[in-house]
């Protein structure tokens, strides 16, 4: 039985971590990524293109309707900040935090 059969008879309320293993080509990154990383991707909310990505692979909105509550998915469904003005908050939290005293 290969992953993808074992994977396919998984009911994605199960744990946060059953469908990890599965694995796709990323749009943003341009290589493959397990569902994991998407789910994660050094944040606590899953990437904004879950639903994008995941959608025929498996039931991902009940997935993340089972795992994340209405404000959290809100926020993953909220338009993506522009790298321009991403840059400059990162640049203006960066100097905040260096002139902060107690930083």
């Amino acid at each position: 039985m290969s992953a993808s059969d074992f994977l396919k008879g998984q009911d994605v309320r199960d744990d946060v971590t059953s469908q990890d293993a599965r694995k796709r080509r990323c749009p943003m990154l341009g290589h493959d990524v397990s569902f994991s990383y998407c789910r994660a991707p050094g944040r606590e909310l899953p990437c904004g293109k879950i639903f994008d990505c995941w959608w025929e692979t498996f039931d991902v909105e009940s997935f993340v309707r089972a795992h994340f509550s209405e404000a959290d998915i809100r926020k993953i469904l909220a338009p993506r900040q522009d790298k321009a003005s991403s840059l400059v908050d990162l640049i203006d939290k960066a100097k905040r935090a260096r002139s902060d005293p107690d930083g």
